[in-house]
């Protein structure tokens, strides 16, 4: 028996709240990494942020268009 994450994202994640996730996370990304600046032992923690949260966007936006084309 086969499980990808594509059927787990199906059993837990509404289309709504896909695109809620998606477009939430996309919007603190970009304030973040525009508004705030945090460093530690010159590890920028605020870049690390922003990429998981464009990340998690694009994971998250194109999850829900590929859904919407298969209905």
């Amino acid at each position: 028996m086969k499980i990808c994450v594509y059927d787990v994202m199906k059993m837990f994640l509404s289309d709504e709240k896909m695109l809620a996730i998606g477009q939430l996370s996309l919007a603190l990304g970009i304030l973040f990494g525009h508004f705030l600046h945090f460093e530690v032992s010159s590890f920028s923690v605020t870049d690390f942020m922003e990429g998981v949260l464009i990340g998690l966007s694009l994971v998250m936006n194109l999850a829900y268009l590929i859904r919407k084309r298969k209905k």
